[in-house]
């Protein structure tokens, strides 16, 4: 990476050119603060410029460098004292302690994972052949796969053909393949204020804009939908309607339905992730359901049962959109890897994946009750979901809280990392999934009361 100096200011030679290419601003920017404290252009102590003059002199928003910062300190990279600045950090880069930022499920009650992935993967590679495993796959999936994901899919409704589900490796590299064959660069996608940050570093790569749709305390408001459609000529937008991330809250039936007729009305195609859906008891129908003629559905298996299984279904509007999602999985990941889809389909069809969601339902209950019993009141939270979401007062910023958190040793995830615009709902995510076990969790949390019992209280979301 290139490097440039500044003169009149201070030192800050280790600014990087920010080039072209498929990895997010931010992540370039904490790749140019860890490369420049390696290599000695940056030392412990030394100051670096405020957030948004460094902002300016890179040429990006504002979000963008305080994604960059929040990234830097969950590397122990930089620290912040209020009241002086930010600081590069002494040490060595560290892990933080205890991971209350990763969501990801956790290990499922009663359950071996890793047995059962072992012996899973030996009883996979004795039933198939060994050449059909080790070949390239490419496009949407074997015909048996896609068959596979159109009943892991009908779980939200009617079964579709198969030749209208594509298999990936993950969300996000559907999420790719929607974005890259259905919008052009400079397209605008509408989303919700705090979104996925995966639908952020995908949108800037990609170069589209994000643009973010007000809330009330059912979700996404119809009536700003449609002025914001008309304002920016949109004609996507991405909903993350069940235990949205990082939100955990549950569009009720009635406002999809709202927001199903808007899109209609609009002609706006609708990219629905939905990746906890099956957490839930009895979630409400999926825009799948709703509105199957413009809906690209997206169901991951990684927060069912574990990130190991990159695998992740796509249900399309028919069978020449799926097509097209094909053929930009060619042109991105190529394929979806031939032994962990080999080995998800398996446990799709022999029900073992139905026993592993339950258990992780399970456990995330279990985890959820220890944080009800630790975290002061005011937190949004489902019972059975992987994550949840602490509101705070506007005198605090959620980023103020996590640097107090990462020198405590805890990782909390706050609002700027998931934030569209400038304009956001001030708290932060915690995920409840990525401790080893419960009691590790509750020694993270009540380090986390303990942080939160000296600053102001919850307040409810405004969006």
């Amino acid at each position: 990476m290139d490097w440039r100096y500044v003169t009149g200011e201070s030192d800050i030679s280790w600014l990087p050119v920010l080039e072209a290419g498929p990895r997010p601003v931010y992540l370039k920017i904490v790749d140019a603060l860890a490369g420049a404290r390696s290599n000695g252009r940056l030392q412990p102590g030394d100051r670096l410029p405020p957030q948004r003059e460094l902002a300016r002199l890179l040429g990006v928003d504002l979000t963008t460098v305080t994604r960059a910062f929040s990234e830097a300190r969950r590397r122990n990279l930089i620290d912040a004292n209020a009241g002086r600045g930010t600081f590069v950090t002494p040490g060595e880069p560290e892990e933080p302690v205890l991971d209350l930022s990763m969501n990801m499920p956790p290990a499922p009650a009663g359950l071996n994972l890793p047995a059962l992935i072992r012996t899973g993967i030996e009883g996979l590679l004795k039933r198939s052949s060994a050449e059909a495993l080790l070949a390239y796959h490419p496009g949407p999936g074997s015909p048996v796969e896609r068959a596979v994901g159109s009943s892991w899919l009908a779980e939200t409704g009617n079964r579709l053909p198969a030749d209208r589900v594509v298999v990936g490796s993950g969300a996000q590299a559907l999420l790719t393949a929607i974005v890259l064959s259905q919008t052009r660069e400079g397209d605008t996608i509408l989303a919700d204020a705090l979104t996925y940050p995966g639908l952020i570093a995908l949108a800037e790569a990609a170069r589209r804009k994000l643009v973010a749709v007000a809330n009330d305390g059912d979700g996404m408001r119809p009536d700003d939908l449609e002025e914001a459609t008309r304002r920016h000529g949109a004609r996507i937008l991405y909903l993350n309607p069940t235990l949205q991330n990082p939100t955990a809250s549950v569009m009720p039936e009635g406002r999809r339905r709202e927001l199903a007729r808007m899109a209609e009305k609009l002609e706006l195609t609708i990219i629905e992730d939905d990746p906890y859906r099956r957490l839930l008891a009895a979630p409400p129908p999926a825009f799948l359901n709703l509105a199957p003629e413009r809906t690209f559905h997206v169901a991951t298996l990684a927060k069912c049962f574990s990130p190991f299984l990159r695998t992740a279904f796509l249900a399309a509007p028919d069978q020449q959109a799926a097509e097209r999602i094909a053929t930009a999985i060619r042109g991105t990941t190529m394929m979806a890897p031939p032994l962990m889809t080999g080995l998800a389909c398996e446990w799709l069809r022999s029900g073992l994946a139905g026993e592993i969601t339950a258990a992780v339902r399970t456990e995330a209950q279990a985890r959820q009750e220890i944080a009800r019993d630790i975290l002061p009141k005011g937190f949004v939270a489902s019972e059975s979901g992987l994550h949840l979401w602490y509101p705070l007062e506007s005198q605090l910023r959620s980023e103020e809280l996590a640097g107090t958190a990462r020198r405590r040793g805890l990782a909390i995830s706050p609002a700027e990392e998931f934030a569209v615009g400038q304009e956001f709902p001030n708290g932060f995510r915690l995920a409840l999934g990525a401790t080893p076990n419960r009691e590790r969790l509750t020694e993270g949390l009540q380090g986390l009361a303990s942080i939160l019992s000296g600053t102001a209280g919850p307040s409810r979301p405004k969006v």
